[in-house]
């Protein structure tokens, strides 16, 4: 393996930064605390963070199948 296929901590500082995006997201504090809007009865603040959940689910996955066979289990 290439010095340039290694992975290094630093190469993999996006995926915090992504991860630490969606994390916020997934947690409604930035959502006004007197909102009560519903969509097909639910409230819009928790169809948001289902959405952020989804999300980081998916880019978990994404994360997981595209590493390199030599980084790992």
């Amino acid at each position: 393996m290439s010095p340039s296929e290694n992975p290094t901590p630093k190469s993999r500082t996006w995926i915090l930064a992504v991860y630490l995006v969606l994390f916020a997201l997934v947690i409604p504090w930035y959502w006004p605390a007197g909102d009560s809007r519903h969509v097909f009865g639910i409230p819009l603040w928790a169809l948001a963070t289902l959405a952020a959940v989804f999300l980081t689910s998916v880019f978990t996955a994404w994360v997981y199948l595209t590493r390199s066979e030599g980084e790992g289990d």
